[in-house]
């Protein structure tokens, strides 16, 4: 199932792609990392609305670690629907189980998340306007978890970008201020936050 998502999400993704070539590599990797990413938090999360929501949330961020990787932005038009998507999925899951404060708690963390990075952005620089949407649309998903959640995803995804710029200066000797994609990191670490279990 994983990877036939991740098939036809590769066709996507070299659609977005606006001047990087996407060969067979591009897309036998796509699609076997969305496969994996299905198999784990299947494997974490069981079924129900969990799932669809974090299943949909690990196939958007493939294509949009790929175009951010490559061309660094985050295209709006995977963004900003996701939002629909998931709060979809959670307002559902709400009205169905009457979880009131799990679906403010996940509203007000993509609010919070959202104010942060354009805080960061503004004052420090090196922010897009794609990392502060990706950073409301993951602050809605971990929220919706639990606040420890949020604190823990956000402090996972900064560290692994942390380590892969110190690992790119050492190997391959990028300049100091060279730019660097956040976007993957951060999908990544909320990823790994929700299949891990994260705290409540």
């Amino acid at each position: 199932m994983g990877a036939a998502v991740g098939g036809v999400l590769a066709l996507w993704t070299r659609r977005l792609l606006r001047a990087t070539p996407f060969g067979p590599r591009a897309w036998v990797a796509s699609s076997a990392l969305t496969a994996i990413l299905f198999a784990v938090l299947a494997w974490r999360l069981g079924t129900g609305f969990d799932l669809l929501a974090y299943s949909y949330l690990a196939a958007v961020a493939v294509p949009l670690a790929i175009v951010d990787l490559a061309e660094q932005r985050l295209p709006s038009k995977v963004v900003l629907p996701s939002y629909l998507v998931l709060g979809g999925v959670f307002a559902t899951e709400t009205a169905l189980n009457s979880s009131y404060a799990d679906l403010l708690r996940a509203l007000a963390g993509m609010v919070v998340l959202a104010a942060a990075y354009l805080v960061l952005a503004l004052a420090l620089g090196g922010l897009g306007a794609g990392d502060v949407k990706l950073a409301g649309l993951l602050g809605l998903a971990l929220a919706w978890l639990s606040w420890g959640a949020v604190l823990t995803g956000t402090f996972v995804g900064w560290l692994l970008a942390a380590v892969a710029r110190v690992v790119l200066r050492l190997v391959w000797r990028v300049e100091r201020h060279a730019p660097m994609p956040l976007g993957p990191y951060l999908a990544l670490g909320a990823l790994v936050t929700v299949a891990v279990g994260p705290p409540g």
